[in-house]
């Protein structure tokens, strides 16, 4: 004999709606897409600064090699000119050819030491006496950026030559103390002190990387040389040595509103690749198109930030 089971009815599965669990998911994936938009700027934010010192060691090294070789052409044609009589340099001019062979150092030096000169090579501070003649020749130059030629001037020893050659001829100055560190507002280093004795110093950020201090050598012209009468290089309104060896970061405001406005093309740059990704296009296809566009951008963005940093850093 057969038992029938009783049937059990079907059990229906009841779905209880939780009031807090749709507001919590979505407060969860707005924090997720905060922390990614977050994260994707700190990764961009890294490599343009990453971009930027690799532009501030090397770009601006091709940008000074380049003002060297018209300035090396510009200063055989004065040496060439006999006939030329020894005048008052005007700013940006080519004045003297300098050599320390100790640490390999072979630039021209320009008449100026503002931001644009100092780009070119070493440059004469305004109030400084012609090489070969009496009085402090006071000259600066970077030790970090644009060809660096003063990079290892904390390596210059005692009897060391530092030649000079301009189109009066070639003069030979002698270091005559170890490198000395002083403060930016002993601004009395780049001063004649004794306008009857031919010298020479050579200044420059310390330490290295940073423009904390200014670190000196002093040299002077070997006796077997009569130096001449200076010929005084004038400045221009507003350019004195106190305030030159003075400009620190952040000291050309009005730099700012051509780096945020630069700043601003390489972001809407960046958003644009963005979008055209999220419509459809290709990302093998938009980045490098953007990369083309972004980087003369970039270049300009990163020449005017540099008008931000110490003028001989």
């Amino acid at each position: 004999m057969t038992v029938e089971q009783p049937r059990q009815r079907p059990t229906s599965v009841l779905k209880v709606s939780s009031p807090e669990l749709a507001p919590s998911s979505r407060r969860t994936r707005i924090w997720l897409g905060a922390l990614d938009v977050v994260g994707r700027m700190m990764i961009a934010i890294g490599v343009l600064l990453l971009a930027f010192v690799a532009y501030q060691l090397w770009g601006t090294g091709i940008a000074e090699s380049r003002a060297q070789d018209t300035l090396a052409t510009e200063f055989e044609a004065v040496v060439q000119n006999t006939t030329t009589e020894t005048t008052t340099p005007l700013y940006g001019d080519v004045i003297s050819r300098i050599q320390i062979p100790s640490i390999d150092v072979d630039k021209y030096v320009v008449a100026g030491v503002d931001a644009e000169s100092l780009q070119k090579g070493p440059g004469l501070f305004p109030g400084s006496p012609l090489a070969g003649q009496l009085g402090n020749v006071a000259i600066t130059g970077h030790r970090t950026t644009y060809g660096a030629p003063f990079s290892r001037i904390n390596e210059i020893a005692v009897g060391d030559e530092i030649i000079l050659k301009t189109s009066e001829g070639e003069f030979t100055y002698i270091v005559n103390a170890e490198p000395f560190v002083v403060e930016p507002t002993q601004t009395e280093v780049a001063k004649t002190t004794d306008p009857n004795t031919a010298t020479l110093t050579l200044i420059s950020c310390h330490p290295r990387w940073t423009s904390e201090k200014r670190i000196v050598v002093t040299a002077t012209l070997v006796p077997t040389v009569e130096p001449a009468p200076p010929t005084e290089f004038v400045a221009q309104e507003g350019d004195y040595v106190p305030e030159l060896l003075n400009k620190g970061w952040f000291h050309d405001s009005a730099a700012w509103p051509w780096v945020l406005l630069w700043f601003t093309a390489l972001v809407g740059l960046y958003v644009a690749a963005i979008f055209a990704i999220r419509r459809g296009i290709r990302a093998y296809i938009s980045y490098p198109v953007m990369g083309v566009v972004m980087l003369p951008v970039l270049f300009i963005f990163f020449e005017q930030l540099s008008r931000l940093l110490p003028t001989n850093l």
